[in-house]
């Protein structure tokens, strides 16, 4: 099936208030989203906004500095970019068909945030009820690795951040993409459990940022609503953290610390999600190999202690795209690694 696609930026502001559109019951959020009476907002990266209608175009009001990827039927249709306030308009299939549509918040926001103040169709186009929810859902927590950081970047010196940021290509995604799971993707470049990277605002840390519903807004006077970890209840939870307390510039995180940190964050998830799964991921990391030996160490200690709900795995990746992280095949890669481990622990293998 063909598709037409274009992008234009309009100028015009809506007229109506976000509280006032009915549409808003039709659109299925995922990722963490804060909902006010005039916008929604988001900072985590993979934030996702999913909808069925039948349209000509389809037009989103939006507020921030982002990155998006527009699909129709699962298949990426168009890229595009704002800049502050901006109303994108996407023409879309002219076929009078139902088709489900994802808009994709590819780029980190942190600090900041994006808002979505309204989505609507052409005049002839309608929408449908909200889709379902997938029964199957998992949490990817971590760093720049789980965001996605800079994997499109073709050397360690390629470009910004901004612009090579994809977290709709990070493992995280893909897992999810292949499983049509329902998920989060919390991760924060730079930061670590104990320890950011090169102690950077070093009061927030991945356990406080992970408190909040809108993270980028940390570093700013408003912080923003605290999250309900009951509003969303993974099956799965993948950690991939740690890595910023052990790798750049000295002093290292004490590793000790590291360990009791690491097994408080676990216990409040599993009081959050009775009978979720965890799976542990460590990698090597420059200069002293001590993420490895560390969540080891946690794992070796919470079976000690009688948890059967966990699994740890080494990984590997190629780091050689933007600032030494992982490049777009190294995260396939890692996502096929991981996939067959993360469909056992949710029991999906065999459906």
């Amino acid at each position: 099936m063909k598709f037409w696609v274009e992008c234009v930026f309009i100028g015009l502001m809506a007229s109506f208030s976000y509280g006032e559109n009915a549409v808003m019951d039709s659109l299925l959020f995922s990722g963490r989203w804060d909902h006010t009476p005039d916008y929604s907002r988001t900072s985590a990266p993979a934030a996702m906004v999913q909808f069925d209608a039948a349209a000509n175009s389809i037009t989103f009001d939006l507020e921030g500095e982002a990155h998006f990827r527009f699909d129709i039927d699962g298949s990426p249709i168009t890229h595009f970019t704002i800049q502050g306030r901006q109303t994108k308009k996407i023409v879309v299939a002219d076929d009078g068909l139902i088709h489900h549509y994802r808009l994709i918040k590819t780029s980190e926001t942190n600090p900041g945030e994006v808002r979505l103040y309204h989505v609507s169709t052409d005049k002839k186009g309608y929408f449908l009820p909200k889709p379902q929810p997938s029964n199957r859902r998992i949490e990817f927590i971590g760093d720049s690795f789980t965001v996605g950081y800079g994997v499109e970047g073709k050397n360690t010196e390629d470009g910004t951040p901004f612009e090579k940021t994809n977290a709709a290509k990070s493992f995280g995604f893909l897992v999810a993409d292949a499983y049509k799971a329902d998920f989060q993707i919390n991760a924060f470049s730079g930061r670590g459990l104990v320890r950011n990277y090169g102690n950077i605002v070093p009061n927030w840390t991945i356990p406080n940022l992970y408190k909040l519903t809108v993270p980028g807004l940390a570093e700013q006077e408003s912080r923003g609503p605290y999250w309900n970890l009951k509003n969303f209840d993974p099956q799965v939870i993948v950690l991939f953290v740690g890595i910023n307390d052990f790798q750049g510039e000295p002093p290292y995180a004490d590793a000790e610390e590291f360990k009791l940190a690491y097994a408080s964050f676990l216990g409040l998830l599993r009081e959050a999600h009775p009978g979720v799964k965890f799976l542990l991921l460590a990698t090597k990391v420059w200069p002293n190999d001590d993420l490895i030996a560390a969540v080891e160490d946690v794992y070796k200690s919470q079976v000690e202690g009688g948890y059967r709900d966990l699994e740890f795995q080494v990984v590997y990746t190629d780091n050689t795209a933007l600032h030494g992280h992982p490049n777009e095949m190294s995260q396939k890669e890692l996502a096929n690694t991981l996939k067959p481990i993360i469909g056992r622990l949710g029991r999906w293998l065999s459906r």
